[in-house]
């Protein structure tokens, strides 16, 4: 049987349907213009995301972004201050007048506080027909206008002082007698515990009252009673000045000696002269706002030490020696000074010298002083 030999146009009509569909399956697959579609994330379940917890604490956590940079924080310094000010026990506002108290020693003894009542008859020293009170209340009436046509305001005061008498400076107008007519001359002590603002108003007061003055100065004349007077005592008395009131007691001179009674008596103003001048000269001189020098310091009844403890008249290696102090005597200090103690011996209450710190040891022992007896 013959084999069918199809035409040349059928073959043509073949290839011609072969290459449109070619044509139409290759524009088919050529993507048209880019759409974007909504992205869907599709949402693990429960047990996948504890699956993938679990997956990420095995794995180490990645590093942390880099801290953004910031501008360096401002340090705040702050501005320098005055120290802290310790108050007095009546602060004074700025513009306050000075006040200033004169007490005439011996005064009025006679009306004295129960507190005081031993000292009723106490009228001080005596000569020609003057006592002591007598010639103090002159010097301290003729010391007040003087001070007052500074701007002070000045209390005279009898023997009897106010309760916790509150003021810049106290001083106490005395004068001294002695057995002896040649015994002469002035002194000014502090109380045992004397604060840099009594220190201050000693030191103006011996400065001034021996120039005015020209009298001499009674050396190592200070006594127990004069740095025990009863009107510093505000840890024992209810009638005594405020424990930081600046305070001191002056010896004007002898009344019984020819040449400081031709002074006291016969050139008075001079001495009332020097009295106001020291005053002055310490109120002046007196930072208002230094609390600190107001507060009387609190040291530890000492004892001396066993390799020997010497008491001399300054605070000098080479001052001349007072006293040797017995190991384990007890002494009392008022003031420390370089290195040195300025201190009293106990029981042996006219040993007034300096003591070097590195000899002496402080005990646990009540700071207790005897009772002077004539103020």
């Amino acid at each position: 049987m013959p084999l069918f030999r199809p035409s040349w146009r059928a073959i043509a009509l073949v290839a011609g349907i072969i290459i449109a569909v070619n044509a139409a399956l290759l524009m088919s697959a050529t993507p048209g213009p880019s759409r974007t579609l909504p992205t869907v994330t599709p949402q693990p379940s429960p047990a996948k995301v504890v699956g993938a917890v679990q997956a990420q604490s095995t794995m180490a956590p990645e590093p942390a972004p880099p801290p953004t940079t910031m501008p360096p924080t401002p340090v705040w310094t702050p501005t320098p201050t005055r120290p802290t000010v310790i108050p007095t026990p009546s602060p004074r506002p700025a513009g306050t007048p000075w006040r200033v108290g004169l007490q005439v020693g011996h005064w009025k003894s006679s009306e004295l506080p129960e507190e005081l009542a031993r000292l009723r008859n106490s009228t001080g020293a005596y000569y020609g027909g003057i006592n002591e009170a007598e010639l103090n209340l002159d010097i301290a009436q003729r010391v007040k206008p003087l001070l007052e046509a500074q701007g002070v305001i000045v209390d005279l005061l009898p023997a009897t002082v106010p309760p916790s008498y509150d003021a810049d400076a106290f001083i106490a107008i005395h004068a001294d007698g002695s057995s002896s007519a040649r015994v002469r001359g002035w002194k000014v002590a502090t109380p045992w515990r004397t604060s840099p603002a009594s220190q201050q108003l000693r030191d103006a007061m011996a400065t001034s009252y021996s120039q005015a003055t020209g009298l001499p100065q009674d050396l190592n004349g200070i006594t127990f009673n004069m740095r025990g007077y009863y009107a510093f005592s505000y840890r024992r008395h209810t009638h005594a000045i405020a424990r930081t009131t600046p305070a001191i007691i002056l010896e004007m001179g002898f009344m019984t000696n020819a040449s400081d009674r031709a002074v006291m008596f016969g050139q008075a103003d001079r001495v009332a002269q020097g009295i106001a001048d020291g005053a002055m000269n310490y109120l002046r001189a007196r930072d208002p706002l230094d609390g600190a020098a107001l507060l009387p310091p609190e040291f530890p009844v000492l004892r001396a030490i066993p390799s020997g403890t010497v008491l001399r008249a300054t605070p000098r290696d080479d001052a001349r020696v007072l006293a040797t102090i017995d190991p384990e005597q007890r002494i009392i200090p008022f003031r420390l000074h370089d290195g040195w103690y300025e201190v009293v011996v106990r029981g042996k209450w006219r040993m007034i010298g300096w003591v070097r710190a590195d000899q002496v040891e402080a005990t646990s022992e009540q700071l207790n002083l005897p009772t002077p007896t004539n103020p």
